[in-house]
């Protein structure tokens, strides 16, 4: 399994166990630097359905959820998912954030002897762009922070999309990757 943690802050943000892939745009093209998750509710008290690849064969899978339990966003909570934060926070002061997050971001990647030029200079290209596709689905979006809520640190950005359950977005080179 491998954890991305927050660069900055070392917090554990998402693992791959939620199968991130690239952020797409209106028109299907990937927005480089990108990353996202589904999210959905479970109960508290079983964390999460186990899907063993079979569909809904064994049955159990969209089942009528029982009103008494208590249901939690899987990304989200504390115990089950990776205690984020929410936010609020008005345009102007997202796109601060990303400008300087995106400033110290490039800095840290130089400064790192792991990261090669090469993807210091892809970042760079693409922070342009991943801040303008942020900033635009802003009306949508909800903003988390991670456990230790440090302003500098990464952040998600969810969104919910056609779905019930938010899609939560991170931008990928503010992310250390993890195995366990």
């Amino acid at each position: 399994m491998i954890i991305y943690k927050c660069r900055f802050t070392g917090d554990e943000m998402l693992s791959d166990a939620f199968k991130p892939v690239p952020v797409v745009d209106e028109e299907g093209n990937e927005v480089e630097g990108l990353i996202q998750i589904q999210s959905q509710k479970v109960s508290k008290d079983s964390g999460a359905s186990v899907d063993i690849g079979c569909g809904n064969e064994f049955g159990g899978g969209d089942d009528d959820i029982d009103g008494n339990v208590e249901t939690v966003n899987n990304v989200v909570d504390e115990t089950l998912g990776f205690d984020l934060h929410e936010i609020p926070m008005g345009k102007k002061d997202v796109k601060e954030y990303l400008q300087g997050f995106c400033k110290n971001l490039r800095q840290k990647l130089k400064d790192d002897p792991n990261v090669p030029g090469p993807e210091v200079k892809a970042f760079t290209q693409s922070a342009p762009n991943l801040c303008k596709w942020i900033l635009s689905q802003y009306d949508d979006m909800q903003f988390y922070t991670s456990s230790s809520m440090d302003p500098d640190g990464s952040m998600a950005f969810a969104y919910y999309g056609d779905g019930v359950d938010p899609k939560f977005v991170f931008i990928k080179a503010g992310l250390l990757e993890e195995k366990c």
